[in-house]
């Protein structure tokens, strides 16, 4: 691919900092840039500690400068990187300097998508990028890396290739018949059982792809764990506990929480927001108002929860409250265990008991918590080193394929044969982005931030 633009960049973020970067990409423009803005063309991959200098070859800065001559370079294209000290008007000189040289603001995503456009990288290895940045937990950043190294993407162009070879195995028992006509009906019937045990090979081994996955949902949307109970019961406690710092004010009296508390934690490697809510009550015990407005936010937060904590006590297991929640996503917690005297919870699921006192069942709890959140990723093969992060996309062209082989499996007529495995082979040529549509990969890109 060639493209005559000339884009430019910022790499690093605004603001003030010790190094600022901002990159140049294209084609042999990108030498007369360098000449204009260094004085001269870099030997490849040298790092320089040059003066950068504008029209009137005034000083601009001082920094580092580094050349990638094409196709040795991220985007396949000729790179030019510029270092600078990090302060906003310093680089914002630097990119209006070039853009008098030619050059344009890149779009979102553009050094990517022209890495993958130059083919230095498939669409799923230029996916991953964007996993790699946000990544928030180790676990995370493992699965975005295994398919950025292009793990995943070896296991699809294995599979295309195999259903490749089937396909033009049938299309040439259909195209050339008399080849056959010498064999004998049960030949014709091994050979044929024999490429449709292939094929279910090939399903097979997709199926096991998709225990390997992981499908993006702890890292695009953070497991959310919301505490709701009676006030007074131990929430705040129980949030402080989980959060492992006192975020939230503890005391004896009724309603101290009146507001929602977020904060993010990463359990066992799984990132959480933990929500801490006022304590729900009978609406007629009710007067403040804003201790309304407090319980009505719980209930929001309630809604959209991945996962509910109903903490109980044992003074007062007023249980009728919740009872709309118990076919949710739920733990039952009995705290204040630490107390002898213990009432009957009417409850007919199992109860995780604990004590924010003496931290007695945190452990348990925080590991049934995991449990959870593991549940609901579709998979607990996730440590596997050989596990992926799967966008949506793809996902979604996955199951695509198991639904074209699942309706087509016992089929006897060759022809039909034929085109499942076309459109199964499809499916997976559009996985590693195989003749995409501009407007299919302006929409991936475009969630890209700038500069990358």
């Amino acid at each position: 691919m060639r493209n005559n633009d000339i884009i430019c960049a910022k790499a690093t973020l605004y603001g003030f900092s010790g190094i600022g970067i901002v990159k140049i990409s294209g084609n042999e423009k990108v030498f007369i840039i360098s000449k204009q803005v260094l004085g001269f063309i870099p030997q490849h991959s040298n790092a320089c500690y040059v003066p950068f200098v504008d029209s009137k070859k005034k000083i601009i800065d001082k920094g580092i400068a580094i050349l990638f001559i094409s196709p040795k370079s991220y985007t396949g294209e000729n790179i030019l990187e510029l270092q600078s000290h990090g302060g906003p008007f310093v680089l914002d000189l630097i990119l209006q300097h070039l853009m008098k040289l030619g050059a344009r603001l890149a779009k979102p995503g553009e050094f990517t998508q022209r890495a993958f456009l130059n083919k230095k990288i498939d669409l799923i290895q230029a996916e991953s990028v964007l996993k790699v940045i946000k990544a928030n937990s180790h676990l995370t950043l493992k699965t975005a890396i295994n398919s950025f190294e292009g793990k995943f993407s070896k296991i699809i162009i294995k599979l295309t290739k195999e259903l490749i070879k089937l396909r033009l195995n049938i299309e040439a028992m259909i195209a050339f018949p008399s080849d056959f006509k010498q064999e004998t009906v049960i030949k014709k019937k091994i050979k044929k059982n024999n490429i449709l045990n292939k094929i279910k090979k090939v399903f097979y081994s997709l199926t096991l792809l998709q225990n390997k996955v992981f499908n993006g949902f702890l890292l695009n949307n953070i497991f959310k764990v919301v505490i709701i109970g009676r006030p007074n019961v131990g929430k705040s406690s129980l949030f402080n506990l989980l959060t492992e710092k006192d975020h939230a004010i503890v005391t004896n009296i009724k309603g101290t929480t009146r507001d929602l508390l977020k904060v993010n934690i990463n359990l066992y490697g799984i990132p959480m927001c933990i929500i801490d809510t006022a304590g729900i009550r009978n609406d007629t015990k009710i007067i403040n108002v804003i201790e309304r407005i407090g319980i009505q936010r719980a209930f929001d937060e309630i809604e959209s929860a991945d996962l509910l904590l109903i903490l109980f006590d044992d003074q007062e297991p007023d249980v009728d409250i919740f009872k709309q929640y118990f076919k949710r996503n739920v733990l039952f917690l009995r705290n204040k265990i630490d107390i002898k005297n213990k009432a009957q919870l009417n409850i007919n699921n199992s109860i995780i008991n604990i004590s924010t006192k003496t931290k007695q069942g945190i452990k348990k709890l925080k590991q049934t918590i995991k449990f959870f959140a593991f549940k609901q990723n579709l998979t607990n093969k996730i440590n596997d080193e050989n596990s992926f992060f799967i966008q949506q996309r793809q996902s979604y062209l996955l199951d695509k394929i198991k639904t074209s082989y699942i309706k087509h499996s016992s089929t006897k007529v060759n022809e039909v044969l034929s085109e499942n495995l076309y459109i199964m082979q499809k499916y997976l040529e559009e996985i590693i982005g195989f003749n995409m549509k501009k407007n299919i990969l302006n929409k991936i890109f475009k969630y890209f931030c700038i500069g990358k």
